[in-house]
């Protein structure tokens, strides 16, 4: 017999989650890199399928209502998922962490971009900066 000891490393990718549940989820990675935050505001490139991240008390986007999170890393993604025009069908969706501030100036400084996996992007996609 032949076996290979197999230890519990987790995923350290940072990516967000939409569930089936209709939920954003935030991995241990997302939530190091944006130092546990207990709600964001979301934007949504609908072309290039990618969110925009930002801490609130970071990017003051006005009129704009933060997602809280839960202790378990999770918030309703109902209302976000309606306005960005995403298939309940076709979720659940994960979106890769590909860097800060992208899109040649539009975004404000303190943005994070997440992008959808195994999409090839109409831009050419951008440069993962954190392992998949």
């Amino acid at each position: 017999m032949t076996f290979e000891w197999i230890s519990n490393d987790g995923d350290s990718a940072a990516f967000i989650a939409i569930d089936n549940q209709r939920r954003f989820y935030l991995s241990a990675g997302t939530r190091a890199l944006l130092d546990n935050p207990t709600a964001l505001i979301f934007g949504y490139d609908k072309v290039n399928k990618r969110i925009i991240a930002a801490k609130p008390d970071v990017v003051r986007a006005v009129n704009v209502r933060p997602y809280p999170f839960d202790k378990r890393w999770y918030a309703s993604a109902r209302s976000f998922i309606k306005k960005a025009g995403i298939s309940k069908s076709s979720l659940p969706l994960r979106f890769y962490y590909v860097g800060r501030d992208y899109g040649n100036g539009e975004l404000p400084a303190g943005s994070y971009a997440f992008e959808l996996g195994d999409y090839n992007s109409p831009d050419g996609g951008l440069t993962p900066t954190f392992p998949r």
